[in-house]
């Protein structure tokens, strides 16, 4: 949902057929490929490559299969994989530019704005070298996402038009600032509960922590969404003020996409 490629893939078909079209097949290729690497595991273990009690971690069973295969297979793995780190690099470039566009109203220099993404490039390699385990920063995107995809979802939801950007900003921080708290009663020191934010022993630990620390976030995040629409919702009252709320406007689809192509605005 959050990932900037995968919209600017959708705003970019040319019609709603397209979109279809193109995601029933970008999703079967996914997964055929997650299906494969997925059934790694079974078969090394079937084929008595990996046992439970081996030092090799299960997920690296692909590549104790892939340690057996011939030179030509390995090497077309190795150009798979190459590709696959290109294209995400590229996707992401390209999602910084067009965030960069739309935070400045397309108002700045496009040689600037390749300056700035070669700056904003810097920490993320330096963040890729020093980085122990790649999983770790998996775990830190999809941990600040849970906290911020249920207030976003909130405001999509006409029902609920009285819910702005604020409440959702109150609720996406109060939903990582809970995971701290849960942290601080579950192992009984704060020091600790507030170093569940980063995650540092990774998916498996041998408690609870991380699954509690993906479920108190969310929570927190929709509790407080809604506290703070309550709390504005009782200070425009006492200042006999009505509570502003957002209109959902319609457009006639046959003009969006007309205008589109012609580069025409609304």
């Amino acid at each position: 949902m959050f990932h900037q490629g995968f919209w600017q893939r959708a705003f970019s078909s040319k019609s709603n057929r397209d979109l279809r079209i193109g995601s029933y097949i970008g999703s079967t290729i996914i997964f055929v490929l997650f299906f494969i690497v997925g059934m790694a595991g079974p078969l090394a273990a079937w084929s008595g490559l990996w046992s439970a009690d081996s030092d090799v971690p299960g997920s690296s069973t692909f590549f104790v299969i892939l340690a057996t295969m011939p030179d030509w297979l390995v090497a077309v793995t190795l150009v798979l994989v190459t590709c696959l780190g290109c294209s995400a690099v590229d996707t992401q470039i390209c999602s910084l530019a067009g965030s960069i566009y739309d935070l400045t109203r397309n108002k700045l220099n496009l040689i600037y704005t390749r300056v700035m993404i070669v700056f904003l490039m810097v920490p993320i390699v330096i963040m890729a070298f020093k980085s122990p385990d790649i999983l770790q920063i998996y775990l830190l995107a999809d941990l600040l996402a849970s906290s911020i995809v249920l207030p976003i979802l909130i405001g999509l939801i006409p029902k609920f038009n009285y819910v702005n950007e604020f409440d959702a900003l109150v609720g996406a921080i109060s939903g990582l600032l809970s995971i701290g708290v849960f942290g601080t009663i579950y192992l009984g020191n704060s020091y600790d509960g507030w170093k569940l934010l980063l995650l540092e022993g990774g998916l498996y630990t041998e408690d609870d922590r991380v699954l509690g620390a993906f479920l108190v976030s969310p929570i927190g995040a929709i509790v407080f969404t809604f506290v703070s629409s309550f709390a504005r919702w009782t200070y425009y009252s006492v200042r006999g003020i009505q509570m502003p709320r957002y209109e959902r406007k319609s457009y006639p689809t046959e003009k969006l996409a007309d205008s589109s192509i012609n580069g025409e605005g609304i």
